[in-house]
């Protein structure tokens, strides 16, 4: 899957949110350009702290496994725009769900608050039941077929469940642009403070 924008920030409302310090940054080189990369590097990354753990508050994935679906591109002095991104298939191998085996096959705890389950099927667009799931060389398979191969490896739920909804989307946009306002008057402040000493 292509890479998909989870969170977009840019300095439309750096102006409004600075206030009477904008004067006073604008006098300094390249003082609002920094202010602006500082925040919106600041902002975007925190954006993928927070976004990480909205995903583990639903799912019981580890941290290192949901932040390694996330890249940031960063704001630079030319181009003022930090970007979320969801990398790849947001997904993890089925291995990292706390896997274990039983007669029946093979359980995950997929949800947190919820019990373990037994994989039954392949799980994704092209969901097939399975005949029978299995742990080798470190990772989950299931078979699809009565014969021994072909054999699949079987990964989680997608991530995009969660981030793909517009209340989702909506609140983490909000929140972007929250966590933004408050770092350009912190990075103001600071620069200023440097100019002062």
């Amino acid at each position: 899957m292509a890479d998909k924008r989870l969170a977009r920030l840019d300095t439309f409302h750096a102006k409004h949110v600075l206030g009477e310090l904008y004067r006073k940054v604008e006098r300094l080189p390249n003082g609002i350009e920094r202010v602006v990369v500082h925040s919106l590097n600041r902002a975007i990354y925190a954006m993928r702290t927070e976004t990480s753990k909205a995903i583990r508050e639903e799912y019981a994935a580890p941290k290192k496994d949901v932040d390694a679906t996330m890249w940031v591109r960063r704001a630079r002095l030319g181009t003022k725009i930090a970007v979320l991104y969801a990398r790849g298939r947001m997904s993890i191998p089925l291995i990292r769900w706390g896997a274990q085996p039983t007669k029946k096959g093979v359980t995950v705890k997929i949800r947190q608050g919820a019990g373990r389950k037994l994989i039954s099927t392949t799980g994704g667009k092209k969901d097939r039941p399975l005949l029978g799931a299995f742990i080798a060389k470190g990772e989950v398979y299931g078979r699809t077929q009565k014969a021994s191969y072909p054999i699949v490896r079987l990964y989680g739920p997608s991530f995009l469940s969660v981030l793909g909804r517009p209340e989702t989307r909506f609140r983490q946009q909000v929140r972007a642009e929250e966590i933004f306002s408050k770092r350009v008057l912190v990075e103001a402040n600071r620069i200023l403070d440097k100019v002062k000493a």
